[in-house]
């Protein structure tokens, strides 16, 4: 067994969506800071903790709602098909945010709606990723994936929140959400290039 801290992106499936994931998930928490910023400047300040509290309500609730579908799906599909769905999907809320912000809104209500779609869509997500990364390792080199996972998203919890900070500091919140739905296309395209997952496996 190989001690190589990175062996685990030697094998051109998994280095593509990790580096695909490491885009997507930091613009992702640049959005989720975003979106509380958005959300403080819309509410007048008597309700800005009932406001924030409910950001992350419609963050937690789908996922909750969804957990156990979420998994019979995950098993049932394609699980890359089922990821180009579920990002293809964030992709659209982060550009509905970003048009809807562009044009002034001013409501707080479509920000909760498009928050608890993302977060649905994440639900079918994260354990269509779980299972499709032991396709793209051998068994022996699963630790490492699986702790490189663990550190790609530690990465993007640090610099995600900072980068959407500086920028809404330099120009704007809507600008965020546009980031956002760009990186996603850092994963659709990793996706879209993976080759060699066994059919058999990849859909049971």
């Amino acid at each position: 067994m190989s001690h190589r801290p990175f062996v685990a992106l030697d094998h051109r499936n998994f280095r593509l969506l990790w580096i695909g994931l490491l885009v997507s998930m930091t613009g992702s928490l640049m959005q989720n800071a975003a979106i509380l910023w958005h959300v403080s400047l819309l509410v007048s300040p008597d309700r800005k903790g009932l406001a924030l509290g409910l950001v992350g309500l419609v963050r937690v609730a789908p996922i909750v709602v969804f957990s156990m579908l979420s998994g019979v799906v995950a098993d049932a599909w394609n699980r890359r098909k089922l990821m180009l769905l579920t990002q293809s999907a964030a992709t659209m809320v982060a550009l509905v945010l970003a048009i809807l912000t562009f044009r002034g809104l001013a409501q707080v209500w479509p920000i909760y709606l498009l928050a608890a779609l993302g977060s649905s869509a994440g639900a079918f997500d994260l354990p269509a990723r779980q299972s499709l990364i032991p396709m793209l390792v051998p068994r022996e080199h699963l630790p490492n994936a699986i702790s490189l996972n663990s550190i790609m998203f530690q990465t993007a919890s640090v610099i995600g929140p900072s980068l959407g900070g500086i920028l809404i500091a330099t120009s704007s919140v809507a600008w965020v959400y546009v980031v956002n739905a760009v990186s996603f296309l850092f994963v659709l395209a990793a996706l879209l290039m993976m080759r060699g997952i066994p059919a058999r496996q990849e859909a049971e």
